[in-house]
């Protein structure tokens, strides 16, 4: 059997269209080549140290796809597809699960190199800023210059792997439409979303790394919080899904369910559900369907109050929000 190919991930696409915004702010999108398989790329620099890329590919066999870096900086990359093996400079590696995010520095002599497998779907959102910029952001997270000096010493540095949130999850949905790269005034908003993910992570790690007590709970603790949070992923249509349930099935006491899913998390269960509820809504106004079909879907039995709750969320009734739909 022929070990598989190594490529740098640039050798990989072929650039398809370059877009140029006001203020040096620059869109490449590309696609893999297609003897290495199918999908599509974007990198977005946003001309202030901080860039965004989108990745979609289904590879057509077993290779190694390696990315080096001579800037220092923080990246946050979001997985969506399937896990993903990291090996660095120094052969350690790092596997990140799928719908879970991780945090890292990277120094001026960065590599890492990831294995995929055939058909192996690749599916990421990454956000990366210089150092300099990261370091200004990031005061509330503590010892944060251990990890600059760890860094150093091995071209990078992880602190943060953790799932991700609902709200995350929303963000992110937004920032993979490919559409909103290529008007000016999209792209703004667009900007404005991957601020708000950086800021709001950030803000996220610095709640989990201050709170002792969260990082002393036992490993069972923490994976019954995980699934308490993949129930609710699943399960959100479910009009009777109680925290009473979720903490049977998620074998943990209720109140210990209740107060550290909401330090964990930022969030209340009952919080976690609505979100969900109403993102997953969000996505099938597109659809032909009645809002009460859609209110049905999601959990809720009575369509005014799914339309109060989602006037809360978005600033728009999902009626108003399905008439813009039409006439965009």
């Amino acid at each position: 059997m022929n070990p598989p190919i190594k490529i740098d991930y640039r050798a990989s696409i072929d650039i398809t269209k370059k877009i140029t915004h006001p203020f040096s702010r620059e869109v490449y999108m590309g696609k893999m080549k297609e003897e290495l398989g199918e999908g599509s790329g974007i990198w977005y620099d946003m001309g202030h140290g901080i860039a965004l890329a989108v990745r979609e590919f289904v590879p057509r066999q077993e290779m190694v796809i390696f990315e080096q870096s001579d800037v220092a900086g923080a990246v946050f990359i979001f997985n969506l597809g399937s896990d993903l093996r990291f090996v660095f400079k120094d052969q350690k590696e790092h596997l990140l699960k799928k719908n879970r995010f991780l945090v890292g520095l990277a120094s001026t002599q960065f590599y890492v190199e990831t294995p995929f497998s055939s058909r192996q779907v690749w599916s990421t959102l990454t956000t990366a800023m210089k150092q300099e910029l990261f370091l200004e952001l990031a005061t509330p997270i503590k010892n944060i210059q251990e990890h600059l000096k760890e860094a150093s010493r091995h071209s990078y540095s992880i602190f943060q792997d953790r799932s991700i949130d609902p709200k995350q999850l929303e963000l992110l949905r937004y920032l993979q439409k490919r559409d909103s790269y290529e008007e000016t005034l999209e792209s703004i908003h667009l900007e404005s979303k991957a601020t708000e993910l950086i800021h709001y992570t950030i803000e996220r790690m610095a709640r989990a790394l201050d709170d002792s007590s969260l990082s002393a709970l036992e490993e069972g603790r923490l994976s019954s919080l995980e699934r308490a949070r993949e129930i609710i992923l699943q399960d959100y249509r479910n009009p009777h899904l109680s925290i009473k349930e979720i903490a049977y099935r998620s074998a943990i006491n209720e109140c210990y369910l209740k107060r550290d899913f909401k330090k964990h998390y930022g969030m209340t269960i009952l919080e976690m559900i609505q979100r969900r509820r109403l993102e997953v809504a969000k996505e099938l106004l597109h659809e032909r369907l009645t809002l009460k079909e859609v209110a049905q879907e999601v959990g809720y039995r009575h369509v005014g109050h799914f339309s109060k709750l989602f006037s809360e969320r978005f600033g728009i009734t999902p009626s108003d929000y399905k008439k813009e739909l039409r006439n965009f």
